[in-house]
């Protein structure tokens, strides 16, 4: 499926499909680059779309393991041949090969008129996004993996899931239910995606596939919700376990102290918790063996960042900046917050600048404008707030 004209801007680090431009040596110390005419160009590109099937399978698969699904959609419409020799995503849309990961949806400070900006966790590379479905839906919620949670606009907005980076949609028969909030899982059972939504008034869930008829609500323990709630919005929920088994992993590492800052993170293939255990910051894992939590001092190239409203591990070696083996958390300060950073090895706080880096606005805390941002401030902010629903803000009377 080849994008629409203007819907992605070239990526980042995609490489060339062009040969290098041929060179003539008139003086051996200038060497100077001979133009390229057009019959060289058609005859180059008639050459690249001949290579053999394998061949072309084998670099398609090296863009669907690094995630970079959009390069992978730029690729197919080189050619026919090459999308002959390639899987389509919209041909099955439960593959999991063609599902977002890694990614995530930066928050609505950074986005206008349509326009989403992603970024690849584990590479480090950002990439905008026009979505030209926003014109007739509502953003419900974004996904930790990458999705866009949408409801139609017009009653009963009837819900849907859109892959921004195949263009994928997926649409239910079920409409949003009016009382959830702005956290949804989107997960994969039974060969079809499914989507649950969570309430925070009610301490509910609710969780339909592409042709139930409503979504089905299930009561969840108020001891229980928070940790749910937690584990999908850091990106742990897994698409093999389901809601029960979710719940009592949480809770057994969420910290005996109720008012304790903690969160459930995905590092690598292990489930950690990271969090403000009485004064400090700390990530622990579970000793299977020994059967209990056991305190982490290194966590390798990872950098872990924690806010009020989620946490986040991103490969610290891909994010110029970032320092690895440490934890970026935001701390309130009366109107304003401040971002700080702890090394997990020594356990050294400090402030990241001395001026606030966020105010608060209404409920949610901004970022200050009037300083440079680095990819510090965005993954905070990102950490900080979720963005409201909104369907859920258009039926405020």
């Amino acid at each position: 499926m080849a994008a629409a004209p203007g819907d992605i801007l070239p990526p980042l680090g995609n490489p060339a499909l062009l040969p290098p431009a041929k060179k003539v040596n008139e003086d051996p110390s200038f060497p100077q680059a001979t133009p390229v005419v057009p019959s060289m160009i058609a005859e180059d590109w008639s050459k690249w779309s001949t290579l053999p099937p394998d061949l072309v399978r084998r670099v398609a698969d090296s863009l669907l393991s690094t995630n970079d699904l959009d390069c992978y959609i730029h690729f197919r419409a080189v050619s026919p041949s090459w999308r002959a020799a390639t899987d389509d995503p919209m041909s099955n849309t439960s593959d999991p090969r063609f599902r977002p990961r890694r990614w995530i949806i930066l928050d609505e400070h950074f986005q206008s008129e349509g326009k989403f900006l992603l970024l690849n966790t584990h590479s480090g590379r950002f990439l905008h996004r026009n979505i030209p479905l926003l014109s007739d839906h509502y953003v419900v919620a974004t996904t930790r993996n990458g999705y866009l949670v949408l409801a139609d606009k017009s009653p009963p907005h009837a819900a849907s899931i859109l892959n921004p980076l195949t263009g994928v949609v997926i649409r239910f028969v079920a409409p949003v239910p009016p009382e959830v909030g702005s956290a949804a899982v989107v997960a994969l059972a039974c060969s079809a995606l499914g989507l649950t939504f969570f309430s925070d008034s009610s301490h509910k869930t609710y969780t339909a596939y592409p042709d139930s008829e409503s979504f089905v609500v299930h009561e969840v323990p108020q001891v229980a919700y928070g940790s749910l709630r937690k584990a999908v919005v850091g990106g742990v929920y897994s698409d093999t376990i389901g809601h029960a088994m979710i719940a009592r992993l949480c809770c057994s590492l969420m910290s005996p102290h109720p008012n304790d800052l903690c969160f459930p993170v995905g590092l690598a293939t292990e489930t950690l918790l990271v969090g403000s255990v009485e004064g400090f910051i700390l990530v622990f894992k579970t000793d299977i063996e020994l059967g209990k939590l056991v305190a982490l001092d290194n966590i390798n190239n990872y950098a872990i960042f924690m806010g009020h409203q989620r946490c986040l591990a991103v490969d610290a070696d891909k994010f110029p900046g970032i320092e690895a083996n440490c934890i970026y958390f935001t701390e309130q300060l009366g109107s304003s917050a401040h971002i700080f950073k702890c090394n997990n090895k020594d356990r050294k706080v400090e402030r990241i600048s001395e001026a606030a880096d966020f105010v608060k606005q209404d409920k949610k805390f901004v970022l200050v404008a009037d300083r440079p941002l680095t990819i510090i401030h965005l993954l905070s902010s990102y950490t900080i707030n979720i963005p409201d629903s909104q369907l859920a803000l258009q039926q405020i009377p």
